[in-house]
């Protein structure tokens, strides 16, 4: 710490609590049951060192029965009273687990949020920059959803919030990142992907969306399309989220603007018109 900048006591208790958010985990995987008899263990041993130490201080040679009684006494407690301890450990670990899963998951859809998807994508960014990998990013916007909220409700809306998802997840590799940016918006992060290989499978997922079987409401079929926006950067080549989000928004917005439920992106289009020429 700088030696201008005073002292914060929240900066000594913040690393305590990141230790003490370490520990639980360590617990919470060994389990109970484990953590106690290592406990139990401890405590026995440290009693039988404690006693044969008092009596080499007072001239024993020998430890007797003290051996016994130093070794099992502190048992019974440590058992007791360490596995209550350590259930509510455990129990607290779970508990804090779960509500940050629900802080880092979409309500409706059960995909990652906005928050989780920018931590992620950050740290995947850093490492296709680090070992020069290509990585690629899909903005996803549902064409015309507002049309469908006020012509079936929002509670079909929902239901194709859901779908889209689905689909999606259908069609993505299990390494590939969705979340739900906000609204009727998708974001897909695609690590070790390059430009046009994202293009790919961004057409996939169009027609994933557009080719299968709608959501039906009232006996009535709901058609749903999609546009996306692709983003993607060359190995070696650096990058921010943000510039990735940005120049996905830009693809998203011509691809809307050319007349929806298409794909587009930049380095596509460049090497189409390269092809053409």
């Amino acid at each position: 710490m700088p030696a201008d900048l005073p002292y914060s006591p929240f900066e000594s208790s913040s690393d305590l609590l990141r230790r003490w958010r370490r520990l639980s985990r360590a617990i919470a995987r060994l389990g109970a049951p484990v953590c106690t008899l290592l406990f139990a263990a401890c405590i026995s041993a440290g009693s039988l060192g404690l006693t044969a130490l008092f009596l080499k201080l007072n001239g024993a040679s020998q430890m007797g029965d003290a051996f016994w009684i130093s070794l099992l006494v502190p048992l019974p407690m440590t058992l007791v009273f360490g596995g209550i301890t350590f259930v509510l450990i455990i129990a607290l670990e779970n508990s804090r687990s779960h509500l940050d899963q629900l802080a880092m998951t979409d309500a409706l859809t059960g995909i990652p949020n906005r928050r989780r998807f920018t931590l992620t994508a950050r740290r995947e960014i850093e490492l296709a920059h680090r070992h020069h990998l290509p990585l690629a990013l899909l903005s996803l916007d549902i064409d015309r959803f507002k049309l469908i909220n006020d012509a079936y409700g929002h509670a079909v809306g929902d239901q194709v919030l859901v779908e889209v998802s689905r689909r999606c997840r259908r069609v993505l590799r299990t390494t590939d990142i969705l979340a739900r940016w906000g609204g009727e918006e998708f974001v897909i992060l695609l690590p070790n992907t390059p430009s046009d290989h994202a293009h790919q499978l961004a057409e996939r997922l169009r027609l994933a969306v557009a080719k299968s079987h709608q959501l039906l409401v009232q006996q009535q079929p709901v058609w749903v399309t999609v546009s996306i926006g692709a983003a993607g950067i060359a190995p070696g080549e650096a990058a921010t989220l943000e510039a990735l989000l940005q120049t996905a928004d830009e693809a998203l917005y011509h691809a809307k603007n050319s007349g929806r439920d298409q794909v587009f992106s930049a380095a596509w289009a460049a090497k189409r018109s390269g092809a053409r020429a």
